[in-house]
């Protein structure tokens, strides 16, 4: 049976110090902060004061047959009251009307205002984010990239940047809209009449404690059904793209019992989330309900008393009444509005803690200070200080761990001439491709040193020791952009004819041009028409086109059939010529050229010559070469033998 999704777990309360470091991405613009707040209050003072106060003045008049007879309809007076004793105004008909029109313009203005920056602030903020976390992430090193899953980094830089957007702009603007909106209708509602205002506030306790309960309870309710949800459709997504192995197994109907399975955890669980949502709507409404019966209870009194003492009090209580039966309907709602805001911020507090944890990721191999004042940054190079390269490498005492204490790479001297071509053999896990990343920089010595024309490569910049360096790795990687782009990014200022020299050196040219656009035909999803040869010789041609100073060829030619990589490696010889080399190989056939072999094993060099030398000892080398020559077929031993050992004069 499928296993069911775990809940969640869901934050007890806010972490308000991953909030304030996240905040500093709203504060970059306090200009449209200001606008926002600032349209916000006449937002809300229109919805909460002026209306009621305005009603309040208008709803007053009726009934007074002695007043509305006394004045021309134009010349009515109308007495508005907003802090009573401190701000009422006096105001006739024709006052009144054009006011209200002119606040209603107002009103649309500032709404208008309110929700184009806000939506602004919340673009800034998640443009802000993915740009620094981006450019942090290019920083990382590789050992950062060992441990963290891709789709972790993808989730974090898309999903958890969009909600935090959301969080700090929508959500505050609710927080925001909600207090003024209460304060306006607090102060208004004691403006008007103390009494019934008391008798309103006497729910807010109940209302305040009763809404941030249900929410929490949703929102739990909501997440595990969300849960159930994505657990579903990861199930369903694994199903379809498995469905040959479910009928070549004949599991139909064990798949069609989790699909019940699941479907009822997913049924149950929205049942359960949408039935305390069905319960909370009524429960306010309720209370609402029966406060608005106390109010009129409250009126009906006070009417009865005028009508018996001062019947001029009959009009004034009556608007009383209409007046606060609209404040009971609409002073819930800025205290539910604060409690889903909070119950946001909580859901999405798991977002804002992974994204300060990618910005708080530790680079381990950067520049030191001096460095970065000489050679600038990666991200600002100062290209103009750095100096060419020979290609001399030697490692002095080198050695490495992954950080486990369990060293890969053991005490190692090694010393390369420039203008070398060396190659690296050995079994898996023999330290070949850790040599490679040691010499990139990819990750540093646990020990020793690694010097270039004899410096330390510490002492000078990532981006000068890269820009020396071409790199040809094991699984090639091709971009969703034109032939031409993905060659030319080894080298963004080359030319056309750069690229097909490239091109044609690793012989792809001919295909390329195949095409009915040429170096202009765009590879979709990252060259998925591509075979993997092809892609490894696009990598190929993408490191040649640098004109590097020290070539890196790691299993380069794996992926290319044998008579294509006899191609690669005649055409590439002339090139290696005078220019430092390392090859990684597994096929041995294609390194006995290489001035110098280098079998490793266990983290240390066992043997180092020529191919003839190494095939004479009877060493390792030459086990490893002749089970590898074993496998060949007749045809391709005799030609072997031939090139390789008699051509070669080796004594076996």
């Amino acid at each position: 049976m499928a296993a069911l999704p775990q809940e969640e777990a869901l934050p007890q309360k806010l972490n308000f110090g991953i909030w304030f470091r996240i905040m500093k991405y709203a504060t970059k613009r306090m200009d449209v902060i200001l606008i926002v707040l600032f349209t916000m209050i006449l937002t809300t003072f229109y919805d909460a004061s002026f209306v009621p106060a305005m009603n309040a003045s208008a709803i007053s008049l009726v009934g007074n047959e002695t007043l509305l007879a006394s004045f021309d309809l134009w010349e009515l007076p109308f007495h508005v009251i907003f802090i009573r004793g401190v701000w009422e105004i006096d105001i006739n008909f024709a006052t009144f009307l054009i006011t209200e029109g002119i606040f209603v313009i107002i009103r649309s203005v500032s709404i208008f205002f309110t929700f184009y920056f806000t939506n602004y602030m919340s673009m800034l903020i998640m443009v802000s984010l993915r740009r620094d976390l981006f450019r942090h992430v290019q920083e990382l090193s590789f050992s950062y990239f060992d441990k963290t899953n891709s789709g972790w980094l993808i989730a974090r830089m898309n999903n958890d940047t969009s909600a935090i957007g959301d969080t700090l702009s929508w959500n505050l603007l609710s927080i925001f809209w909600s207090v003024f909106e209460l304060l306006f209708t607090i102060v208004t509602m004691f403006s008007q009449n103390v009494k019934y205002a008391l008798i309103v506030c006497v729910s807010l306790p109940i209302v305040a404690f009763i809404v941030p309960l249900f929410e929490k309870v949703i929102l739990k309710r909501h997440r595990t059904a969300r849960n159930a949800y994505s657990h579903y459709v990861g199930w369903l997504a694994e199903i379809i793209n498995g469905a040959k192995t479910v009928k070549t197994l004949s599991l139909e109907d064990t798949v069609s019992e989790e699909a019940n399975e699941i479907i009822d955890n997913l049924r149950i669980k929205r049942f359960r989330a949408g039935r305390v949502n069905a319960l909370f709507r009524p429960l306010l409404n309720f209370i609402s309900a029966v406060m608005i019966t106390i109010v009129i209870l409250f009126g009906y009194q006070d009417i009865d008393n005028a009508r018996v003492s001062d019947i001029s009090q009959i009009a004034t209580y009556v608007a009383v009444i209409v007046l606060f039966i609209g404040f009971v309907q609409s002073i819930y709602s800025p205290l539910e509005g604060i409690s889903e805001t909070f119950s946001e911020f909580m859901a999405n507090q798991a977002s804002a803690e992974k994204v300060i944890q990618l910005l708080d990721a530790e680079v381990e191999i950067y520049d030191g200070k001096e460095v970065k004042e000489k050679y600038g940054t990666l991200f600002e190079p100062k290209k103009e200080a750095y100096e060419s390269m020979k290609g001399d490498i030697e490692f002095k005492n080198v050695t490495f761990d992954y950080g486990n204490g369990i060293e890969v790479i053991h005490p190692l001297n090694l010393k390369i001439k420039a203008g070398t071509s060396v190659a690296i053999v050995g079994e898996t896990g023999s330290g070949k491709t850790t040599l490679a990343n040691l010499l990139c920089r990819f990750y540093e010595p646990t020990g020793g040193n690694i010097l270039f024309d004899g410096v330390d490569y510490k002492t000078r910049s990532l981006g000068w020791l890269r820009s020396h360096i071409g790199y040809v790795q094991q699984s090639p990687f091709v971009f969703s952009a034109t032939y031409r782009e993905n060659i030319a990014y080894g080298k963004l200022d080359a030319s056309l004819e750069e690229i097909r020299s490239a091109a044609k050196t690793v012989g792809i040219d001919g295909f390329i041009m195949q095409e009915k656009e040429g170096y202009e035909t765009f590879l979709q999803d990252g060259g998925a028409s591509l075979s993997q040869g092809q892609k490894q010789l696009i990598s190929f041609a993408r490191a040649l086109v640098r004109d590097p100073s020290i070539l890196i060829l790691d299993e380069a030619t794996s992926s290319i059939d044998t008579e294509s990589e006899a191609r690669v490696q005649e055409a590439i010889t002339p090139i290696l010529k005078g220019r430092t080399s390392i090859t990684i190989a597994h096929r041995l056939s294609t390194i006995v050229n290489s001035d110098r072999i280098l079998v490793m094993d266990k983290g240390r060099i066992i043997e180092d010559g020529t191919h003839k030398e190494l095939m004479e000892k009877k060493g390792s080398y030459f086990a490893l070469y002749m089970s590898q020559f074993r496998d060949m077929s007749l045809g391709e031993q005799l030609s072997t033998y031939q090139e390789q050992i008699e051509e070669k004069q080796v004594k076996i």
